[in-house]
């Protein structure tokens, strides 16, 4: 088997943890955000938005107690302008298929890169992936090369997400594998069976808390900024609800909405 292609492990987000969660949120006062409603006789137009796939926190699981960071921040923004949200979970592959197809009115986490003459918004939230080591282990990882000698596990499709340098990298590294569920890399580096593991720095705090406490155990890690920052947009098959949503996103930034959802998990996203 090449390097690259991934192992398969089960997910694991216990439900005692989400209902932990959901009351720790509720304890700390920052639902602050006005639920969405529509004024007596208003008509919103719904809009079918691809989600993509569970990425905590920024998109949960289907069943979970939060919706997730990009999910809120969409839903507000589009309400801001007078529209609804009907997020549709999709592989990102098939949202686009659907998006292209006329299926979808507009699909989240997106990049110019996926080409198309569809409308890109305003940069609505950055990713930022980071290589993480226990601090144990005293790496030195300041760029990629830096990678090569060490075990790597990283995100599924990390080779075609994080660049051309990153992608040539992964091909010649030796030890190198990319995991469908992320959880699994956290394992991993707190086991000791990996030297490094490679993703966004909200999703590994997320998931190191879900880990079993014994495994964690208190250890410190190391995020090792090697990456720049990744911003993600939505994009739209209709030029003017990709302006309600510029003006939207505006609108929620000024009047405190978009940081009272980013304080909600970040709250219980602090290690």
């Amino acid at each position: 088997m090449h390097p690259i292609l991934p192992a398969v492990f089960p997910p694991v987000l216990p439900l005692l943890r989400r209902v932990a969660i959901a009351l720790a949120v509720v304890a700390t006062g920052l639902l602050q955000a006005a639920p969405l409603q529509t004024q007596a006789g208003a008509q919103k137009t719904v809009l079918r938005i691809g989600i993509g796939l569970a990425k905590p926190p920024y998109i949960m699981e289907p069943d979970g107690v939060l919706p997730g960071i990009e999910y809120e921040i969409a839903e507000r923004a589009l309400a801001a302008s007078g529209y609804l949200m009907q997020a549709e979970q999709l592989p990102p592959a098939r949202a686009l298929a659907l998006l292209r197809a006329g299926h979808l009115d507009g699909m989240l986490s997106v990049t110019e890169g996926i080409g198309g003459d569809d409308y890109f918004s305003e940069s609505y939230l950055q990713y930022q992936n980071v290589a993480v080591s226990l601090a144990a282990r005293r790496f030195r990882v300041a760029g990629l090369e830096d990678l090569l000698p060490l075990s790597v596990a990283a995100f599924q499709n990390a080779h075609l997400i994080l660049g051309s340098e990153f992608r040539s990298m992964a091909m010649r590294h030796k030890n190198y594998r990319e995991y469908p569920q992320q959880v699994t890399q956290n394992r991993l580096l707190y086991s000791g069976r990996v030297d490094v593991v490679i993703g966004d720095r909200l999703i590994f705090h997320y998931l190191t808390r879900q880990l079993d406490k014994p495994l964690a155990n208190g250890q410190a890690v190391v995020f090792h900024p090697i990456f720049p920052p990744s911003p993600r947009m939505a994009v739209f098959r209709d030029e003017d609800v990709r302006n309600a949503f510029n003006a939207g996103l505006r609108t929620i930034r000024r009047n405190g909405i978009y940081a009272a959802i980013t304080r909600k998990y970040q709250a219980f996203l602090d290690p």
